[in-house]
């Protein structure tokens, strides 16, 4: 029954756990997205209406780069002045007929981030910790009836020597030791202990 109820907490807990993380990782990649589209759409109406673009609403989630076929390059103000690293971001480039191109470069996904939007939602990281704790309640669950095995093991062995046994032991030495002195009756009683010892064998049998 152990064993059974240890299987359905765990996979349970698997399941609860996944289903946390997956909740937790779509809300952090819907969020990213939206993001990255109102980064989009500020640069978009920038470039329509002609207007420099002094900053973007979230600029550590990606910017853009477009330049017309007279070379007139348009983007946010702060693109060039600070530094980035460009292995945090994907890349694409998209050149017209007209040599018009453009850049688009967004921020990957990062554990980081992925992690503290996951701390921000309670309830998704409340279940993916609930799956865990039910996860380890089914191990423990498992081990407990092999512990109790192991110590039900023991307590056989203990108990499959007869009672008494190293007391008549002692006896049958003694009456070995005073074989020289009186070798009959150490040999009769040597005799009897054995037979009492053979008998509580055979009788736990």
């Amino acid at each position: 029954m152990k064993r059974f109820l240890s299987l359905i907490f765990m996979i349970l807990g698997l399941l609860l756990f996944g289903w946390g993380i997956y909740t937790s990782f779509e809300i952090y990649a819907i969020n990213k997205q939206e993001k990255i589209n109102a980064n989009f759409a500020g640069f978009i109406l920038s470039v329509c209406e002609n207007k420099e673009l002094k900053n973007i609403e979230y600029p550590d989630q990606g910017f853009f780069i477009f330049k017309t076929a007279e070379g007139k390059v348009s983007t946010y103000g702060q693109v060039f002045q600070n530094p980035t690293d460009i292995n945090m971001y994907s890349s694409y480039h998209k050149a017209s007929p007209t040599r018009a191109e453009v850049y688009i470069y967004t921020r990957k996904y990062n554990l980081g981030e992925y992690i503290e939007e996951m701390l921000k939602n309670p309830t998704s990281f409340g279940i993916a910790l609930a799956g865990l704790i039910l996860f380890a309640i089914g191990i423990v669950y498992m081990l407990i009836p092999q512990a109790q095995q192991k110590s039900t093991e023991v307590k056989i062995v203990e108990k499959t020597y007869p009672q008494g046994l190293e007391r008549k032991l002692k006896a049958l030495r003694l009456a070995i030791a005073t074989y020289a002195i009186i070798p009959k009756e150490s040999i009769e009683e040597a005799k009897r202990i054995l037979d009492d010892i053979l008998k509580e064998m055979e009788g736990r049998k």
